[in-house]
């Protein structure tokens, strides 16, 4: 049953598959890193967890289709709150007023977020369904 499921789905599936976990486990990472901190933005957490939830949701009900452009956009959105969330914190180190060096919890969710918004674009290049193949052909 799970091998009929699987046996036309292309690379696009897999990157899509694969980007609902990552979204997921940067949102967790990124509330771990910085909650309670002045540095979170709730707002790109919440677009994390919406691209993991409706990127599954999608999947379920086989609209493989939607599912890169849903993600490509919500992760995109959350790397942009992102942004908004902590760049007072990188204006601050950049200038020097409290702090001197950028913290390692920084460098791993800005590359995570970096890492989820470049696989979401290419994704939506990605073949989800694989060519139906003529046999007579």
């Amino acid at each position: 049953m799970l091998n009929n499921y699987l046996k036309d789905k292309d690379v696009g599936f897999w990157f899509s598959a694969s980007l609902v976990v990552f979204s997921l486990l940067t949102a967790v990472v990124y509330a771990v890193c910085y909650a309670g901190t002045d540095n979170i933005n709730w707002v790109a957490f919440a677009f994390l967890i919406a691209a993991a939830v409706l990127g599954a949701v999608l999947i379920a009900l086989k609209l493989y289709v939607y599912v890169p452009y849903v993600l490509a956009a919500l992760i995109f959105l959350s790397l942009l709150f992102f942004v908004y969330g902590i760049y007072y914190y990188v204006s601050v180190v950049m200038v020097g007023i409290d702090l001197d060096h950028f913290e390692p919890q920084f460098f791993v969710c800005t590359i995570m977020f970096v890492l989820a918004t470049a696989a979401s674009v290419a994704n939506v290049f990605l073949r989800q369904i694989k060519k139906e193949v003529r046999e007579d052909a």
